[in-house]
């Protein structure tokens, strides 16, 4: 088995450095092989500065690190691109701001022994006490589901698939994601359509990795919120504009929830409106954009790959 791990960047050298320490200081235990695949979303010179002290450091990940380039911004392209020169069967995706944990490869190697895993997600936490409760994924318990939610099932910071899935229900769509208008979705996009083609999905928080991303404040907070409004209500649009019932559904209960999320605290929390109105503000407009958007962009080549049902 060969675990091709994929992670992009762009003008992140520090975060991106810190990253690149804990991959190369994890026990790669296991009976597999695997290569370290590092996509430059145009980042500026002090990249590549960062990739050089690395390899001096590590000289063992010489011949398992590959550097590419994508000049087209967009975090959806860039793993695209990296997709296409990963030669693993198992596709592992983290991003340039994670920390991951010493056995984290090892923990996804051993799931995916079992041959009927093909999607998998792991737990993301907080590196920091000071960070925001934002860009996680904590449940404790492990799921395993074929059922496409409307909710979130993992994130991208730490996710793996096998190539099978993407030569099935294709890659992920570069009309979303960090770099795009709508600023996310990406991951869930992708979760949706494997659930829609009959993979099951499974969350196992024993892949853990823990999140730096550096929003320490409630404004930086609900900015990403609102994006992640955004990205919600134009994946799931995109689905209802292909005639998907479910999706229909979804959108459905979003536009009839909208007021209760932007009067009503989430029971239980506490002062939970800033963030559910940037929410509701990014979800309003993913609505009333996203059709148009959908619409007009569904002849490109490269798209369709993410159209595959």
């Amino acid at each position: 088995m060969k675990l091709s791990v994929i992670v992009c960047t762009r003008n992140r050298a520090r975060p991106l450095a810190a990253m690149l320490e804990r991959f190369a200081e994890q026990r790669f235990a296991g009976d597999y092989e695997y290569e370290l695949i590092v996509v430059d979303n145009c980042s500026n010179a002090e990249f590549g500065d960062t990739l050089a002290e690395f390899v001096l450091r590590h000289p063992f990940l010489a011949n398992r690190l590959f550097i590419l380039r994508e000049d087209r911004a967009g975090l959806s392209r860039a793993r695209n691109l990296g997709l296409s020169k990963a030669s693993g069967d198992i596709i592992v995706f983290t991003d340039d701001d994670v920390l991951v944990t010493e056995n984290w490869l090892d923990e996804i190697h051993r799931e995916f022994m079992n041959p009927n895993l093909f999607m998998l997600g792991g737990r993301v936490l907080l590196a920091r006490d000071t960070l925001q409760d934002v860009a996680i994924y904590t449940p404790d318990e492990r799921l395993e589901t074929r059922f496409p939610s409307g909710g979130s099932l993992g994130m991208g910071a730490n996710m793996a698939f096998r190539r099978e899935v993407f030569d099935r229900v294709g890659w992920f769509d570069v009309r979303l994601g960090a770099g795009t208008f709508f600023a996310g979705g990406e991951d869930i996009e992708l979760f949706y359509r494997a659930l829609k083609a009959g993979y099951e999905f499974v969350y196992a928080p024993n892949v853990l990795v823990y999140h730096d991303h550096d929003r320490e404040t409630s404004e930086q907070a609900c900015r990403l919120i609102y994006g992640y409004g955004k990205a919600n209500a134009a994946y799931i649009v995109k689905h209802a504009l292909r005639g998907d019932l479910y999706a229909m559904r979804m959108l459905y209960w979003l536009i009839r929830t909208l007021p209760r999320r932007w009067r009503e605290q989430d029971a239980g929390a506490v002062n939970t409106i800033p963030r559910q109105r940037a929410q509701v503000r990014g979800t309003i407009v993913g609505l009333l954009t996203s059709p148009l958007t959908m619409l007009l962009s569904r002849g490109s080549q490269e798209q369709e790959r993410a159209f595959l049902l």
